[in-house]
């Protein structure tokens, strides 16, 4: 009886370890109003640039312990903004986000691999109309003062593999497969 309690007992030790892994690694709170996502395109050869004005995170990060970070940023599809009213409207559409359908882009990740002094990289997911897509995105992450963190960082995504321009807008002759995507984060420590 002695050996199955203790049996018990090291198992359900085994399954909750990871959660307080999770809860003592540090929280970082992102500030908005210090914080942006933007991205730039190319139509017709020009450079075309944007930004999301809206999203939140949850940043679990610890660079002395980087198997317990992990990191969720919820992008709302319906702040998108160009610099032409309708190139956004055209953004919002069936043909492009469908932000009535796919209201949110999700990136998630849980792995995460020190570069330099500040340079890291993290290897996750992004969710664009329902369909994820493995990506890679490098980091910086620096202390700022006030138990602030400043991280910035950039990727490049195809956005045909996440079904971002059909119809006529597939072809990747007038308007570029890669989007460089770019942010700058500034959170707090809670």
């Amino acid at each position: 009886m002695r050996s199955q309690i203790s049996k018990w007992m090291l198992i359900i030790m085994i399954v909750i370890a990871p959660l307080f892994a999770y809860a003592a690694t540090p929280v970082l709170q992102i500030i908005p109003d210090e914080s942006s996502i933007t991205f730039k395109g190319v139509q017709n050869g020009a450079p075309a640039s944007g930004k999301f004005k809206k999203f939140t995170g949850t940043i679990h990060f610890d660079p002395d312990d980087l198997n317990t970070s992990n990191v969720k940023i919820d992008i709302d599809m319906n702040s998108v903004s160009m610099s032409y009213a309708d190139f956004t409207s055209a953004l919002i559409s069936e043909d492009w986000f469908n932000v009535k359908l796919f209201p949110n882009a999700i990136f998630e990740a849980t792995h995460f691999t020190k570069i330099d002094n500040n340079l890291y990289k993290a290897n996750g997911s992004l969710t664009i109309r329902d369909k994820s897509v493995p990506i890679e995105i490098s980091f910086d992450a620096k202390e700022q003062p006030g138990n602030k963190v400043l991280v910035t960082g950039s990727t490049v995504v195809k956005r045909t593999q996440f079904g971002v321009g059909q119809g006529e807008w597939s072809d990747t002759d007038a308007i570029k497969d890669n989007v460089d995507v770019a942010f700058s984060v500034t959170a707090k420590r809670e």
